[in-house]
């Protein structure tokens, strides 16, 4: 078996002066200039101009336990020219057949593979860094690192990687007999920074191997410090800088085939071709401007399916299409107050993204012909949106938001937002977050607006490797719309707060990490929280989670609550009586509602991977304003059994059992839903640019008639019963791309959504819509 010491003996360095060790504290980086960069990116580094090339060396582990030497070396080597900077990277590995290295989707590949991580903190203000992830055959994965975001994956991930962005950029890699090495040249063109004679940035490099969880870092990390960026290093003396302007023409032509049963019968029209197009400048080195006419958003993934049979809010899906995603980072806030799902159809938009100084500053316009509008208007709706945010102090920023959605139909109906906002740090690891806003809306056929409504919100929160807790207040008043973003939850006061606590085990242990966290979640309606009353939801949970060797793990939860059905929620309710309908009677409150939790995510070997979750829960019926049991199971399987093909079959299942009692006061069990939602998606990447990929999801639903809990009897809304239902859906899609590089693309593909019986068979269902495309788009850079 080779050495680990033998392995970095075997590794040329260059100088002494040249070498910069991250666990010696060596993080201010000389980089070296080369005018003449005759450097072929193929992932193997024997280019004479890598050994005089700076050297970034001596990692640290920082997951699972920190300070720890790594098993697995890594070298970092950087230099730059005019155009470009450049990195080449040496991962070892003893174990180089175990290595996870395999192809996949842009943006998705690093995710169950090995990676390197390279963030660079252009404006050098510990604020938001571009990231550049490169896995061991050279697939990029990219986005910006913005402290305090709030993304996809969620505050709880630890992650505040916006990864919506792409940039264009050159990487290779390959795998050797002693590990991975990969080359990475990135353009200036694709950077934004100051526009001074010689330059800082801030940088930091990460590694993961992925089957062992374990994560290294050559600027140390500690989650005793709140920011990530304030733990980088920096490169220095970076001198005339100077990329050319940027300009890029993205022409779209799209061919479409469409067919639904809009008139009762299944028609498809006749072939039709469309062309768009999308435009990008640089007004300055740091703003660019953004433009699109005719947009289109047909290559985007179906969105996964979500159980909504007990939700009383609408369900959150993530914003996909491409021209909104740029820049989008700007438009974050605390609430989302910026939803541009919002923007249905637009017919085109415009948007201005960048940094001035101290500001960052974003706007996007838009025209949206979809007839989902406010209030029941018929016309377009025209989309203002305006953020500008100022850095204060050290990685610290105050912001405003301006948001305005209008019917060009005459009706004079709008909603406009106002908001303003602080994310404040302060002591290294506390964190202050907090929004207020105002709304103004005026609906159709209205002659007034509804007067400011009001929002506000407050989150602190303390970091820690051993202790970490959070406490959150956000009131919105029954009144305040935000019809360009997405609030679920107006008329209510939330208030919650938890606690986290871990200890690690010693390197090399089986167990290596054991934490418990415990939350508690309250809601008040609005009035009552002013007034000092108490919640009409609560509940207390503790999740107590085991991390163990192989990058696997196990979390239980245990949930107490309580629930208070309110009276205006069922205004409209009646029940029979002897002399016709009388008002429904609203049952007593819920009180001891547990709850049984597991999430398993089993790394099984590097092809398969098996994650989950299992409930069994009391839950309210909000329907129907009962007690129920709901037992929710939702296993996942990750199979990818060659390096070019993957597997991922997930299937939800529900069902919900109400409790009531009849005149004997004998409590009676009734199946009351049953969902069951399996999804399969199966891709195969024949080379880094082309793949095909087939998704099929099934949403299969029975749900009872409504019931007054008290008596049994039907209950009626708006004075008719609501019957039993059941049903079924299928949704298809077919897709065939190449993508070489972002923004130049083709590809063909088929959807198809049917509905009909509760039935996995086909032939029970009826086709509603179906459509073929076919898209070619080519980036122009100048």
């Amino acid at each position: 078996m080779i050495t680990t010491l033998a392995l970095l003996a075997a590794m040329a360095a260059p100088a002494d002066s040249l070498t910069f060790s991250g666990r010696g504290g060596e993080l201010e980086v000389q980089v070296p200039r080369r005018e003449q960069v005759d450097v072929r990116i193929d992932g193997r580094l024997d280019e004479e101009v890598w050994s005089g090339a700076a050297l970034l060396s001596d990692f640290t582990q920082y997951e699972p336990v920190e300070g720890v030497v790594p098993d697995e070396p890594t070298e970092v080597r950087v230099f730059y020219s005019g155009e470009a900077i450049y990195f080449g990277i040496r991962a070892i590995d003893p174990r180089p057949e175990l290595i996870l290295a395999r192809l996949g989707e842009r943006d998705r590949a690093v995710f169950g593979d090995d990676w390197v991580r390279i963030m660079l903190d252009t404006f050098d203000d510990q604020r938001q860094a571009y990231v550049f992830y490169v896995n061991p055959l050279g697939l990029q994965t990219d986005g910006l690192w913005i402290e305090g975001y709030r993304g996809r994956m969620g505050s709880s991930s630890g992650v505040s990687i916006d990864y919506s962005p792409d940039f264009i950029w050159e990487s290779d890699g390959r795998v050797t007999e002693d590990g991975w090495t990969a080359e990475m040249r990135i353009p200036y063109v694709s950077l934004r920074f100051r526009e001074v004679p010689e330059q800082s940035w801030g940088i930091q490099v990460a590694r993961e191997v992925k089957r062992k969880g374990f994560k290294q870092s050559w600027a140390p990390l500690t989650k005793d410090v709140s920011s990530t960026l304030a733990q980088s290093g920096r490169l220095v003396g970076l001198r005339e800088l100077h990329p050319r302007r940027l300009v890029e023409v993205n022409p779209v032509a799209t061919g479409t085939r469409t067919g639904s049963d809009a008139t009762g019968e299944f028609l498809r029209d006749d072939p039709h071709g469309d062309f768009g197009v999308n435009a990008r400048m640089g007004v300055t080195q740091n703003l660019v401007l953004d433009a699109t006419y005719n947009p289109d958003f047909s290559q985007v993934e179906a969105d996964a399916n979500q159980i909504s049979v007990n939700e009383r809010f609408a369900l959150y899906f993530p914003e996909k299409r491409p021209f909104f995603l740029e820049g989008a980072e700007i438009f974050n806030t605390p609430a989302r107050l910026v939803y541009t799902r919002q923007i249905v159809d637009p017919v085109g938009g415009a948007k201005l993204t960048g940094k001035v100084g101290a500001f960052q500053i974003g706007y996007v316009g838009a025209l949206d012909e979809s007839p989902t509008t406010l209030g029941g208007g018929s016309g377009n709706a025209a989309f203002n949106l305006l953020r500008a945010r100022r850095d204060v102090g050290a990685g610290s920023t105050v912001g405003l938001l301006y948001t305005d959605r209008t019917l060009t139909d005459g009706s004079g109906a709008f909603n406009r937002v106002l908001g303003g906002d602080a994310r404040l740090v302060f002591g290294g690891r506390y964190t202050v977050t907090t929004q207020v806003a105002g709304s103004l809306t005026r609906e159709v056929g209205e002659d007034t607006h509804d007067g400011l409504q009001p929002l506000l919100s407050v989150d602190l929160a303390r970091s820690g490797r051993s202790f970490t807790w959070s406490a959150a207040l956000t009131d919105i008043a029954p009144g305040f719309r935000a019809r360009s973003g997405f609030i679920t939850r107006s008329g209510d006061t939330e208030l919650t707060a938890g606690m986290t606590f871990t200890r690690y085990g010693a390197p090399g242990s089986l167990l290596e990490r054991a934490s418990v966290r415990v939350t508690s979640q309250n809601f008040f309606r609005h009035d009552d929280f002013w007034a000092g009353d108490l919640p009409f939801e609560h509940e207390i949970e503790i999740w107590p989670t085991l991390s163990l060797r192989g990058d696997r793990t196990l979390t239980f939860v245990l949930r107490r609550g309580y629930f208070r059905f309110l009276e205006e929620d069922y205004a409209g309710y009646q029940v029979p009586g002897g002399d016709g309908p009388v008002a429904f009677p609203l049952p007593p409150s819920l009180r001891a509602m547990s709850a049984w939790g597991l999430i398993p995510r089993i790394r099984v070997n590097n092809s398969l991977n098996l994650n989950g979750m299992a409930f069994f829960r009391q839950v309210p019926i909000y329907a129907e304003a009962s007690r129920g049991y709901e037992l929710q199971l939702s296993p996942e399987i990750q199979y990818r059994p060659t390096t070019q093909l993957q597997l991922s079959l997930n299937y939800r299942y529900s069902k919900i059992r109400r409790m009531r009692a009849d005149e004997l006061e004998d409590v009676i069990g009734e199946d009351y839903s049953t969902v069951n939602l399996p999804r399969l998606r199966v891709q195969y990447q024949f080379n880094r640019s082309l793949f095909v990929r087939g998704i099929a999801q099934w949403e299969l639903e029975e749900r009872a008639a409504l019931v007054d809990p008290g008596s049994g009897a039907p209950l009626l809304i708006g004075g008719s019963p609501v019957p039993a239902r059941s049903g079924g859906q299928f949704q298809g899609q077919f897709l065939v791309q190449y993508e070489p590089s972002p923004g130049t693309i083709f590809y063909v593909g088929y959807s198809r959504l049917m509905e009909g019986d509760r039935s996995y068979d086909l032939a029970k269902m009826d086709p509603v819509e179906d459509g073929l495309f076919v898209k070619l788009s080519y980036l122009f850079r100048m």
